[in-house]
């Protein structure tokens, strides 16, 4: 944590305010050039990208993309010499991307911190060559846009519907899992037809207003951040806004890929900021309202409601909070699932999704592919039906362990990041964009081992993209294998490093005070 005295020390010497501020314009200034650079790079062939198109509505801009990238770098095959370039210029943008990023925070941690609005500012600034992406990894946003359209088009529910089901309409190709009806929850396809809505038909317009819609999300979960912050550690609220609002990963995977997890990590940050006031009803609320975007969320419940037993006085205060805490989410559940209803479909969808029931980017998929398969020799069904017993075992041990660590001191945000860690851990599905939610609570948990952690997935979680969408897009083959490594492989060398140190059990002893945000 910062010692406040010395930070008001700091605050008050011209000098070190004048520094703090020229130290975070060049490295702001660097970030904005390497979301630029990757704008231009993404043009390549060999990364495999699905074209947006976006950059044929900016004539201008894309001149200036020809202007700087080479021709040769820009249809060069992935296993090529050239395509080998791309991928290491690409690695090396992302790791200058997060180097700016933590300089910023190191320079906060030294000086007076920007206001609220150059923190957005600069956000939004960061997020405008994102916008222009001519290609992305990932296939979500067109799912996340055909569903919107069931809803905008053709009156459909995409609980009880799947894309594929919609006969006569040609944007169903944006879809890349059109047999799925939705896993997702009501209140992002009730958000999602609106903007559906807006956008018509055509496709970029589409891609424009969802990813203009994540960069709108996005600014008011920094705003909410701070206002957390601000109520509960004011010296720290614009580090904590610039942790989250200017990661590279939250901006790559919201903004970027448009993902929705965006949405999920405002309505965290919106419960938080009502555990600060102890509006506990309303933090319950809220977090049910991020369950019905995805309903993972619903995993740290109890240990809302525990944090809001653990502040009240006695047995009979407990239980009336507990009753009442029962009764709110489940209102919650019913109001918010009302206007698409579908009754237990949601939850069946969730249950047959892909991400339930695959093995996909994690370090247990790299188990069954390189280790158990090999030794045992029996079928991989069998296998992961074996693992997933394991994992969720192994999810169980940590949620308790979670749980009776904040029993005893600790903070909400805190607590919630170390399940969620456990849960991606445990995951046997896996994305880079399931960190997100993480880098946001991290923001407000603030010292401590989840920051360090959420800092080295964020390396992690860009460095997977090496691997590309598929097998054939990594400039080789080992890194496609091992890109569960690449995604986890920062935060286990941090772990390595503070177990050696005898730093683990100190870090996790310097949470906020007790029950606190």
């Amino acid at each position: 944590m910062i010692d406040t005295r010395r930070w008001g020390h700091m605050a008050r010497r011209p000098s070190a305010e004048s520094g703090t501020g020229r130290g975070l314009l060049v490295s702001a200034a660097a970030s904005f050039t390497g979301y630029c650079a990757l704008l231009a790079l993404f043009r390549a062939k060999s990364f495999g990208l699905i074209p947006t198109h976006v950059l044929d509505r900016a004539p201008a801009l894309q001149r200036l993309a020809d202007a700087v990238t080479p021709d040769a770098l820009l249809t060069a095959p992935a296993r090529s010499g050239l395509g080998t370039v791309n991928a290491v210029l690409y690695a090396l943008l992302v790791v200058g991307l997060v180097a700016a990023w933590l300089g910023c925070l190191w320079l906060v941690r030294r000086g007076r911190g920007p206001s609220l609005g150059w923190v957005v500012l600069g956000a939004v600034c960061f997020c405008l060559p994102l916008l222009w992406l001519p290609g992305v990894f990932s296939t979500d946003l067109g799912l996340y846009m055909f569903y919107g359209r069931m809803i905008a088009v053709h009156g459909e529910n995409p609980i009880l519907t799947a894309p594929i089901e919609i006969v006569g309409d040609p944007a169903v190709g944006w879809a890349n899992w059109k047999h799925l009806p939705s896993a997702y929850g009501p209140v992002w396809l009730l958000f999602s037809g609106a903007l559906s809505a807006l956008a018509g038909d055509d496709l970029v317009t589409n891609i424009l207003v969802y990813k203009s819609a994540a960069i709108m999300l996005h600014c008011l979960t920094i705003v909410a951040v701070w206002a957390v912050l601000r109520r509960t550690r004011p010296e720290v609220a614009a580090w904590g806004a610039m942790f989250y609002g200017w990661n590279p990963l939250v901006l790559f995977e919201t903004v970027g890929h448009g993902h929705n997890d965006v949405m999920v990590a405002l309505f965290l940050a919106l419960a938080l900021l009502a555990v600060a006031r102890r509006t506990w009803l309303l933090a319950v609320v809220f977090l049910i309202t991020g369950a019905m975007v995805k309903l993972y969320v619903l995993v740290l419940l109890p240990l809302l409601v525990l944090a809001w037993l653990l502040a009240l006085p006695d047995a009979r205060a407990r239980g009336r909070a507990a009753l009442s805490a029962t009764a709110v989410a489940v209102a919650s559940v019913l109001l918010l699932y009302a206007p698409l209803g579908g009754g237990v479909a949601l939850l069946r969808n969730v249950r047959d999704n892909p991400a339930a029931t695959e093995y996909q980017n994690s370090l247990w998929r790299l188990l069954v592919d390189k280790f158990v398969q090999s030794l045992a020799g029996a079928p991989p069904g069998l296998l992961t039906s074996r693992l997933d017993v394991v994992r969720n075992l192994l999810f169980l041990l940590a949620f308790v362990l979670v749980a009776s660590w904040l029993w005893k001191r600790g903070s909400v945000a805190a607590f919630w990041g170390l399940v969620w860690v456990a849960y991606c851990v445990c995951a046997a599905w896996i994305w880079p964009w399931y960190l997100v939610p993480l880098i946001m609570l991290a923001a407000v948990a603030g010292a401590g081992i989840v920051p360090a952690l959420s800092a080295a997935l964020t390396l992690g979680g860009l460095l997977y993209w090496l691997a590309g969408p598929t097998r054939g897009d990594a400039a080789a083959v080992w890194i496609y294998e091992y890109r569960s490594v690449l995604l986890f492989g920062p935060a286990a060398l941090l772990l390595l490093g503070y177990l050696v140190r005898d730093r683990a059990g100190r870090l996790l002893r310097r949470g906020g005070p007790a029950v606190g945000v």
